[in-house]
């Protein structure tokens, strides 16, 4: 969607994209993709298990499989002379870094555009010392380091709120930190773009027939390391018992957002449940808020950047109320170290929010 952003804020007319198998049904998405004809070429590539081999170096042998990024680099992509810039969601996939190293070697420029928080915070999960130190040195060495585009490939990295980077003096990209050509309300209130949601997004309309009437609606986002826990439909039943507990109706709808990088399906007992699709941009959401003119949504997260771009949509209004999964719902060490990342940074942006 921020890629859809920066082609209409940029007034790009000859604009081709290239979709990675990536998320939740990444092929069926680019068949839709190309029905909306908004895109003068729409690319896709499958890099198969690559990262995931890439996750399992050690530090050295990572140091020669980034170095190699020709061996990598997608076939179409070998020829660019048809392009003046490229525009990407990151700098660690192993595909995309092979892109950035291809166009910036031909001089061209090379930005990251805003995928999550993560574009905020230091990523790095390393404890020890040693692994500390060497993430720190990562981007001198020419690999990706704990923070998004501090690669000296990257020229500028494009964020909705890039006060937040330029103010922060410990974060390195800071000088590179540069707004989006657009804001996110304004894009979401064009007719051509809500139009083209819907075709690229139909299940849009499935959840308009669901929400039909109500006036108050709670919506959960689980994260991808959900399919770690071994006691999994238990734990989604107590989610939604916390659910219940907090909101103090057992009648009202319960929306569940699963992470497009979830591989497990949900199961629970609630009739309350309705799932939403995993490829839905979570801010989607606004366009059914002000169509069904919802008073209020109960938002539980347990950490993600869609909390602060519904949270800047509805802002004016008061109609979100945000809780956060705290330690009694953690479940995983990851968490316990990007929880409380993610709460400085929402506390930063002024979010309100209760830890639950």
């Amino acid at each position: 969607m921020i890629a859809r952003l920066i082609k209409q804020g940029s007034e790009f007319e000859q604009c081709d994209i290239l979709i990675l198998d990536h998320f939740y049904e990444a092929v069926d998405f680019c068949k839709k993709t190309k029905q909306t004809g908004t895109w003068h070429k729409v690319m896709y590539f499958d890099d198969g298990m690559l990262d995931d081999y890439k996750l399992k170096l050690n530090p050295v042998e990572k140091y020669h499989f980034y170095h190699s990024w020709k061996h990598f680099l997608p076939a179409m992509m070998e020829d660019i002379s048809m392009y003046s810039e490229v525009f990407l969601a990151h700098d660690f996939v192993a595909v995309e870094y092979a892109i950035m190293r291809k166009f910036s070697s031909e001089g061209k420029k090379v930005t990251i555009f805003e995928e999550g928080y993560s574009n905020y915070i230091n990523n790095s999960t390393h404890e020890t010392l040693i692994m500390k130190g060497l993430k720190r040195i990562s981007p001198w060495l020419g690999l990706p380091g704990g923070y998004f585009g501090s690669l000296k490939w990257v020229d500028s990295v494009w964020v909705q709120r890039p006060q937040l980077i330029i103010e922060d003096l410990n974060n390195p990209i800071r000088f590179k930190a540069k707004p989006l050509p657009m804001q996110l309300t304004e894009f979401l209130q064009l007719p051509e773009i809500i139009e083209e949601m819907y075709i690229l997004f139909p299940e849009i309309a499935e959840i308009d027939a669901h929400i039909q009437g109500a006036e108050v609606i709670s919506v959960v986002l689980t994260e991808s390391w959900h399919d770690e826990i071994p006691d999994r439909d238990l734990y989604v039943n107590q989610i939604v018992s916390k659910v219940n507990e907090i909101v103090q109706n057992e009648d009202s709808l319960i929306f569940i957002k699963q992470h497009p990088g979830e591989n497990l399906p949900m199961q629970w007992d609630s009739k309350q449940i309705v799932l939403l699709p995993k490829q839905l941009p979570f801010e989607l959401l606004y366009l059914i808020m002000k169509k069904h003119r919802l008073k209020k949504v109960n938002l539980f997260s347990f950490g993600s950047t869609a909390i602060l771009n519904l949270y800047h949509l509805c802002k004016e209004d008061g109609s979100l109320d945000i809780y956060l999964f705290g330690e009694s719902m953690s479940r995983t060490h990851y968490m316990a170290l990007k929880f409380p990342r993610f709460c400085e940074l929402a506390t930063k942006f002024h979010v309100q929010f209760k830890i639950v």
